[in-house]
């Protein structure tokens, strides 16, 4: 007989008001605080530097722009000639990016510049090359110009022996730009972090196995390497295990060479849990934290000699969000990098979304609309839940609503995460 909706709802309501739940910013910091960063480093090279974390700061060994040079297409004039609209004035040299002026400009002369070519002695500003008029030698300013106009001055971005990239940076594209331009070709980066995968379930079996009747498809393994996927994390497949104590504990101890372990399944604390036992039979220590969260209220914290192991949900959408939460902040700490705490972005509901207070849920949702603000306008998509794969990969990200509140209503402020933010490293 299926229960009663109002039956479901009672129990729903049961498990958000369930005594000693713990608040997720509480123990994340506890996560946090158990993590020695990694210190070993290696040098390579900036075109190979994509996605690694930097092990010390990188100072500019020269001053970005290296020399004044004009920021327009247009004509360079001396101090004398800065408030004369309408003056005369001979052009004598033209002067393209990458050359080397070989005259100073004095007054009544004008030099005629190309975009990044450099400012000749005795330059005072640019005129822009649509504000004159030019007659063969002869160019006429249409508007007076002010001093330094135009002209990007050297060191103006950053100076000789600068900070350029900080220690614990993430590097993208940005700062290999960065590094390319104040002629940077090596920089320490934090190795390669160990991370191992496992699962482990007795209704788990390999993707494209036959599924006799009560079995699944182990997707948690593909969804969590593939979140782990980037240049400063090594990930390995820890494989599939079963509902058994030792042989987990074989595993866990595999895997504990590496600087962190995160498993997925048995940690609610059943009979057929073994997670926190199998940490604990390998000499290390753990505990069960029960969380203000929907979905993934139980996870295991532990550690294995310097190895912390990060037990997760078996269902994926609790998986998922768990990883988030403290799987990608406790990456972050190993490798030495800035942890953020993702916030998500201030959106609308465009709907009533229902909530109980007492866990933080996280939902998908997707973008249906903006506001006058420039903002996003938000609906939650379908029923969700801790197992159901199809609604996150049809929304736009999670709406994210605190353990405090209760329903939603629409045109209320609610915050919401992108999957294009949170999917990525």
């Amino acid at each position: 007989m299926r229960p009663r909706t109002d039956d479901v709802a009672a129990t729903a309501l049961d498990c958000d008001r369930e005594p000693g739940l713990e608040a997720v910013e509480a123990v994340l910091a506890e996560v946090l605080a158990s993590i020695s960063p990694v210190r070993e480093c290696e040098v390579v090279a900036v075109g190979d530097a994509l996605g690694r974390v930097t092990a010390a700061e990188v100072r500019t060994p020269l001053p970005l722009p290296p020399f004044d040079h004009s920021a327009v297409d247009g004509f360079g004039i001396a101090t004398a000639d800065l408030g004369r609209a309408g003056v005369r004035l001979r052009v004598v040299e033209e002067i393209a990016a990458g050359a080397r002026p070989d005259l100073a400009i004095g007054a009544g002369e004008a030099a005629r510049l190309l975009t990044g070519a450099p400012i000749p002695a005795g330059v005072a500003a640019v005129l822009f090359e649509e504000r004159c008029r030019r007659h063969g030698d002869v160019v006429q300013p249409l508007t007076p110009a002010g001093n330094g106009a135009n002209i990007r001055r050297k060191g103006e971005d950053v100076g000789r022996d600068e900070v350029i990239v900080e220690a614990g940076t993430i590097l993208d594209a940005r700062h290999l730009a960065l590094l390319a331009a104040a002629g940077v070709t090596q920089l320490p980066v934090v190795r390669r972090l160990a991370v191992a995968v496992l699962s482990n379930g007795d209704e788990l079996r390999e993707p494209g196995a036959a599924l006799p009747p009560g079995m699944v498809h182990d997707c948690n393994r593909p969804m969590l390497l593939a979140l782990l996927a980037g240049a400063h994390v090594a990930a390995r497949d820890g494989g599939l295990h079963r509902d058994d104590a030792d042989a987990l504990t074989r595993a866990l101890a595999d895997a504990a060479s590496g600087d962190l372990v995160i498993c997925s399944g048995g940690a609610s604390g059943s009979d057929t849990d073994h997670v926190e036992r199998a940490i604990l039979r390998c000499g290390g220590e753990a505990r069960r934290a029960r969380l203000q969260l929907k979905p993934g209220k139980p996870i295991v914290l532990g550690r294995i000699g310097r190895c912390p192991v990060l037990g997760l949900p078996g269902n994926p959408v609790a998986a998922m969000v768990n990883f988030l939460l403290f799987g990608r902040p406790a990456i972050r700490a190993l490798a030495g990098a800035r942890v953020e705490r993702h916030t998500g972005q201030a959106a609308i509901a465009a709907e009533m979304i229902p909530h109980h207070p007492g866990r933080r849920e996280f939902l998908p949702a997707r973008i249906v609309g903006g506001d006058a603000a420039g903002g996003v306008r938000v609906a939650k998509l379908g029923r969700g839940g801790s197992a159901r794969l199809r609604p996150l990969t049809l929304a736009d990200g999670l709406v994210d609503i605190a353990a405090g509140r209760g329903d939603v209503e629409t045109d209320e402020a609610v915050a919401f995460h992108s999957f294009a933010a949170i999917l990525t490293h």
